[in-house]
């Protein structure tokens, strides 16, 4: 897909990033998975936070992510906080080659990441839901903490999928493959996500939520493609994310009591300072997500029930805020059908539908690009049915949206 703005969507091309230099041969690649010896596990005890960014740069994205980690490396991890970074510069790396799993320490020195090695997983497939699972379950397991959010930083394209690996091959994992990797490590720690954190395009959609609601409790993530005026989304994120865990570290210091849903919000409203690159943002309660879900399928149901409406619906859709491709905002068209000529029972569904996603979304924040903007994108093609990949979501196949699109594109025109 290509896209005008964005590094962060599968093919995009960012006027003036740099190539990755594959030329490079003077970096000594790992010799094992074993420990770096300046590795110490007194840093293993319980804490308040664990913050895992899971930075997949064996790709174009390879120097932005970089620099994330180098930059949250001047925050580092202190006595209430766990942060740790699993970053993979595969062929492209000019400090090291492959992946590595860093334990973040204080460091104020940029251009060189100087935190001790956890582990030196070599050139490893970060889009592999195995691998994903298993790294992100065992350092949940490893390094106990009162709350965890893990942040997925690389390629995303919403129901479609997220995170791109070159190698052995280039591979992108589906929406199915996330959810696979998500089960596995609920499975090896036991326990939920507390915020899950998408620094990728075009996440913050009805479908994603849906498929990883069992596996993480909030949600933060945008609808719109990310970056914008030149500059690379993966700073902007960085200078957030660092300024969020440092209020977090004093905070913690003097009581404050730091909840997942304070975390989530905080990250909403910390992205609203750097509005000119993030165009869109928004936290949620995957709590709701089924009731998101519930009240999706009963509109569509409606719908379907009324073929009268399907041209008005259809113009609707056509006025629904955009975002890229298909992606549309669901709460902007929940509101436009309640402005239509159609049947009541239609209008009555549509305003528990907008209510249900008050509800949903917890916090928000879009600028004048996206005046109609909610908070929850999700897949509404104007022309013709969904495809059938679209057909495999979970929200596809538990819903009748799916039905509803269906049906309105291959009913007869009147």
């Amino acid at each position: 897909m290509i896209g005008p703005v964005s590094i962060r969507t599968l093919d995009q091309t960012l006027p003036n990033t740099p190539t990755p230099n594959t030329n490079q041969t003077n970096i000594k690649e790992p010799e094992s998975n074993q420990p770096d010896t300046n590795y110490t596990e007194n840093q293993e005890v319980e804490k308040k936070w664990l913050v895992i960014v899971y930075a997949a740069g064996d790709n174009d994205l390879s120097s932005y992510l970089f620099e994330d980690i180098d930059e949250l490396e001047t925050v580092g991890s202190d006595k209430n906080t766990h942060i740790i970074s699993i970053l993979d510069q595969g062929k492209y790396g000019t400090q090291f080659k492959g992946a590595r799993i860093f334990y973040l320490q204080k460091d104020k020195q940029l251009g060189k990441i100087n935190s001790p090695v956890i582990q030196n997983l070599s050139q490893i497939n970060l889009a592999d839901p195995k691998t994903m699972g298993k790294l992100i379950g065992e350092l949940m397991s490893k390094y106990p903490s009162t709350h965890v959010a893990v942040i997925l930083s690389d390629h995303g394209s919403g129901w479609q999928g997220a995170i791109e690996d070159d190698f052995p091959k280039k591979s992108f994992m589906t929406l199915q493959q996330i959810k696979e990797a998500l089960s596995t490590a609920l499975e090896i720690a036991g326990r939920k996500i507390d915020v899950l954190g998408w620094d990728a395009c075009l996440m913050a959609m009805a479908e994603v939520g849906y498929e990883l609601k069992d596996f993480a409790k909030y949600m933060v993530a945008s609808e719109q493609l990310e970056g914008a005026d030149g500059w690379p989304y993966s700073r902007i994120f960085a200078s957030t994310l660092k300024h969020i865990i440092s209020t977090l570290q004093k905070e913690i210091q003097t009581n404050i009591e730091h909840q997942p849903k304070d975390l989530a919000e905080t990250i909403v409203k910390e992205a609203q300072n750097f509005s000119h690159s993030i165009k869109t943002l928004s936290a949620v309660d995957l709590e709701k997500a089924q009731l998101v879900a519930t009240k999706l399928d009963e509109l569509a149901k409606e719908i379907i029930n009324d073929p009268s409406s399907f041209s008005q619906i259809i113009r609707a859709m056509r006025r629904t805020e955009r975002f890229y491709q298909n992606f549309r905002d669901l709460g902007h068209f929940a509101q436009l059908i309640q402005t239509l000529n159609v049947n009541p029972n239609i209008k009555t569904k549509a305003q528990e539908l907008e209510q249900a996603l008050k509800e949903y979304v917890i916090k928000e924040f879009h600028t004048d690009d996206h005046p109609n903007a909610t908070g929850v994108s999700i897949e509404m093609p104007v022309n013709s049915k969904p495809t059938s990949d679209y057909l495999k979501t979970s929200l596809a196949q538990n819903t009748s949206w799916d039905e509803m699109l269906t049906a309105m594109f291959t009913a007869p025109r009147t």
